[in-house]
């Protein structure tokens, strides 16, 4: 019995001084914006120059995913927390709302503006670099197939714009409401129908360059881990109009 008693009291009071030494985590939403009531600008100006022939412009985009997240460089947690409805048919536009939160345990920096335009030099010709969080809905089908065809909102932020950018300490999250799109590009099979949805939000920084007929973007993303919290359940539908686009 005394060694029992010795035990636990030693785990007692190594519990004790755990918890004395732990650092403080404050878990609490930190804002939200609702992109539903925002006309984002997101159009960029172009140097002045001769146009283009035929008066046309010709852009590049290029994405380079991370294939090896780092824990250690941040991670995200996203959750899928409310949808305005269940049912859907492709073409709709779902309003979905999100809520994203700092589950590593060291400080993210997060791009939080909708305006792409207002982080463009003076000079349009300058190369420009900034951050984006790219938040995507999902849908799925049990564990069987899930496709990106959701639909996307994106925030933007850069450090020499610091009222774009929001520091997330370990256990605060922000809430975004946006409005997707349900697309038909490359869906799965039916014969497994989708039954819910989810979210993810991606960071990525990227670099863009204008001229007067070109423009060229390079979105790097960054090796943060990414978890899935919440998923919502779902039905989704052909529509008419898209069963006519079916290849």
């Amino acid at each position: 019995m005394r060694y029992v008693f010795a035990f636990s009291y030693r785990v007692i009071s190594v519990l004790a001084l755990a918890v004395i030494i732990a650092p403080t985590c404050p878990a609490q939403e930190l804002t939200s914006l609702d992109l539903t009531k925002i006309e984002a600008r997101i159009d960029l100006r172009r140097p002045k120059g001769s146009p283009p022939t035929q008066g046309r412009y010709s852009g590049n985009d290029e994405t380079i995913p991370c294939f090896d997240s780092q824990p250690n460089a941040g991670s995200l947690h996203t959750s899928l927390v409310a949808l305005d409805r269940t049912h859907y048919e492709i073409d709709d536009e779902p309003t979905f709302e999100v809520t994203i939160e700092n589950d590593g345990f060291t400080p993210l920096r997060i791009p939080f503006s909708p305006h792409l335009s207002d982080l463009q030099p003076r000079n349009p010709a300058q190369k420009f670099s900034y951050f984006a969080l790219d938040i995507t809905l999902w849908i799925a089908s049990g564990e069987r197939w899930s496709t990106n065809t959701g639909g996307n909102v994106t925030l933007y932020g850069a450090n020499d714009h610091p009222d774009t950018m929001l520091t997330l300490l370990p256990g605060q999250w922000v809430r975004v409401v946006g409005k997707g799109h349900l697309i038909i590009a490359e869906f799965p099979s039916f014969s497994e129908p989708a039954d819910h949805a989810f979210a993810i939000a991606s960071l990525f920084r990227e670099e863009t360059l204008i001229t007067p007929t070109q423009s060229a973007t390079v979105s790097l993303e960054v090796c943060l881990a990414k978890t899935r919290g919440q998923s919502l359940p779902i039905q989704l539908a052909l529509s008419n109009s898209a069963i006519l686009r079916l290849p």
